[in-house]
């Protein structure tokens, strides 16, 4: 399916005529003054976090103050073919790296076909895939480890594109590796799509050694929006796996999703589930969340929980090193009001219960109430 849709988009876009191409093709191919390339417009998000944690960790002193950022500078733009193909190019800066500078970067063709995406970007079964809203940092997307700390457990492994910490998964936890995504348009609300991965390895462009990692993976998904009477609903479902290395016994890892979304006027509840198995660092591992908005205007609340287990590796539930069994449960209530266009406040207040299920941890709660400004530009 994806080779097929690959072909008929280069058809289409050679087949028919750019913005120059009114007059005969010449040797060499002429560009006239009044054509106009595609300009890259700058936009993105800055949030700034002030907050306070209480949680009691052996051997570790984190309860106290903090201030922490979260900064993406975001390079968009796009341009429509005479053909109707729209090409729109998406390249992402991360404000504050550790490790990754550029977050995403990505092709996408959008028509009557529907979306072909190439290039860093996250997989169908990710973009596809509907749970609860957060107005605040992430309960759902591992983004809370930032206020929490799992060294009784391990390590937080597996709460970053994992079922222990979000039910937006990857196969393997592979994120923002160069990938190719196909997405059909939608039809009576329903829309399918799948994803091709050559490796597992974010922002790679070196060989594929498929005998040293885990290659060639995919990812399928399916999604519904519609309406039923007075009731806006949506829902998912995503599976994808990676090939271990060639050289390597161990399970092809896998990981699955759903979601469904019920709104009436400003209230909305949704809930969701992932799972994923094969994964060596985390072992097998679960997670599902529920959450209950209500957004009239500028004002915006929520009530969110997530629940997670893993079952650790081997080496960690032994005694060794690394993510042990564990469970990681946790209960936000967050607050947001927008101040004017792009400018957004939110209050956020959170238990976790991090316990370990191995024997060689630890068990520690932790409560924590932040505050957060969000600009958007």
């Amino acid at each position: 399916m994806l080779a097929s849709t690959a072909l008929t988009v280069a058809g289409g876009l050679l087949s028919c005529p750019a913005a120059w191409a009114a007059e005969p093709a010449k040797e060499p191919r002429e560009i006239p003054h009044d054509a106009q390339p595609l300009h890259v417009k700058v936009g993105g998000f800055m949030e700034q976090f002030f907050g306070y944690v209480d949680q009691d960790v052996p051997g570790r002193d984190v309860s106290g103050f903090d201030v922490k950022s979260d900064t993406e500078i975001w390079f968009t733009g796009a341009a429509v073919l005479d053909n109707g193909i729209q090409v729109a190019v998406d390249v992402q800066l991360e404000g504050n790296s550790t490790g990754d500078q550029i977050d995403e970067s990505h092709l996408k063709f959008t028509g009557g076909f529907g979306q072909v995406v190439l290039g860093s970007e996250n997989s169908a079964m990710y973009m596809m895939h509907v749970a609860p809203k957060d107005f605040g940092f992430g309960l759902n997307s591992g983004d809370n480890v930032e206020w929490v700390d799992f060294t009784g457990v391990g390590g937080d492994t597996g709460v970053f594109r994992g079922p222990f910490g979000s039910t937006y998964t990857e196969p393997g936890r592979v994120n923002d590796a160069n990938r190719l995504t196909y997405m059909t348009p939608r039809f009576g609300g329903f829309q399918l799509g799948a994803s091709y991965v050559p490796k597992a390895t974010e922002d790679d462009n070196t060989s594929v050694d498929r005998s040293a990692a885990s290659h060639d993976g995919v990812a399928l998904a399916a999604q519904y929006k519609g309406n039923i009477g007075p009731v806006a609903v949506g829902a998912s479902l995503g599976w994808g796996m990676m090939q271990a290395a060639d050289s390597s016994t161990a399970s092809d890892p896998t990981a699955y999703n759903a979601g469904l979304s019920l709104g009436v006027g400003a209230w909305t509840l949704a809930a969701a589930a992932a799972g994923s198995d094969g994964d060596s660092a985390t072992g097998d591992s679960t997670g599902w969340t529920v959450g209950l908005n209500y957004a009239p205007g500028p004002w915006k609340l929520s009530l969110a929980g997530f629940f997670g287990d893993r079952d650790g590796s081997a080496t960690a539930n032994a005694g060794g090193t690394g993510a042990r069994k564990a469970s990681f449960d946790t209960v936000q209530l967050e607050a947001g009001y927008d101040l004017g266009p792009g400018v957004s406040v939110v209050g956020v207040l959170g238990y976790a219960d991090v316990d370990d299920r191995s024997g060689f941890g630890s068990d520690s709660d932790a409560v924590y109430g932040v505050s957060m400004v969000r600009l958007s530009f």
